[in-house]
């Protein structure tokens, strides 16, 4: 069902729609979130995934930067962004991102409605008296999805996107992150979607760089990280040192017609 958020600080009042219970991700459920926010028409799709409350302080500045250089390319390409929605790390960022260069591109965020606060916090206040995060401000879209701890909204997050795009073309950023970011690259491995990977990050990202360079045995899970998995060739790697000046070539040509 859909749901008005209050108004954000960017003057916008985020579109929010709630999953019933025992909802999953298939075609007819993917419809109706998205008509029920008003995102029905095929757009390419970058998908956003990464370090939240652990994100280091070290790169959070020039994952801003970075954020800023992208998001007029976004706009042009009629691009949307999908994140898990928080007012934390890499989602918080791309929210500011798109709030200071006055970027029009559609920002949703996706969620386990059992994690989080359905208001929008304060960019001070990331998480609610009762421990749930806030949804960051920033973001236009909010699908919330059945669950009640984080990772349960990974299959929602590659499902969401690959309908919304519509063949339009997809491409997932991976920065920094976790056991989380670990569990969504894996969903999206696993539907043969194309992963970047920001080396230099920390965390996840430069596990599955010394995945993809050398088959490193870095990452505990799931069969997709063994050393031989076909999977590996999905991935592609940025230094992030060069991702300002090269991220935006990238992301024109995934998303090309």
């Amino acid at each position: 069902m859909p749901l008005d958020a209050t108004i954000s600080p960017a003057g916008i009042a985020p579109s929010v729609w709630i999953a019933r219970p025992h909802a999953r991700p298939e075609p007819v459920e993917l419809d109706a979130a998205l008509a029920a926010v008003g995102l029905t028409d095929p757009r390419p799709v970058l998908v956003l995934v990464g370090g939240a409350a652990n994100l280091s302080e070290a790169v959070a500045p020039a994952l801003l930067t970075l954020f800023e250089r992208i998001a007029p390319e976004l706009d042009a390409l009629g691009a949307a962004v999908i994140d898990g929605g928080t007012a934390f790390g890499v989602m918080a960022l791309m929210g500011r991102a798109r709030l200071s260069t006055g970027a029009r591109f559609p920002l949703i965020g996706i969620a386990p409605q059992g994690a989080v606060a359905i208001d929008t916090g304060k960019p001070d206040q990331p998480a609610g008296k009762d421990g749930k995060a806030r949804l960051d401000p920033n973001h236009t879209h909010f699908l919330l999805v059945p669950g009640d701890g984080w990772g349960e909204e990974s299959p929602w997050i590659s499902a969401v996107a690959d309908r919304l795009a519509r063949g339009r073309g997809t491409l997932m950023l991976v920065v920094a992150g976790g056991e989380i970011t670990r569990c969504d690259v894996m969903h999206r491995l696993r539907t043969g979607g194309r992963v970047l990977v920001l080396a230099g990050s920390g965390g996840t990202a430069d596990q599955l760089v010394d995945w993809r360079r050398h088959g490193a045995a870095g990452l505990d899970g799931p069969a997709v990280f063994d050393a031989e998995a076909p999977e590996r060739a999905l991935i592609d790697v940025l230094d992030l040192a060069d991702a300002g000046e090269h991220l935006p070539g990238v992301l024109a040509r995934a998303f090309a017609p």
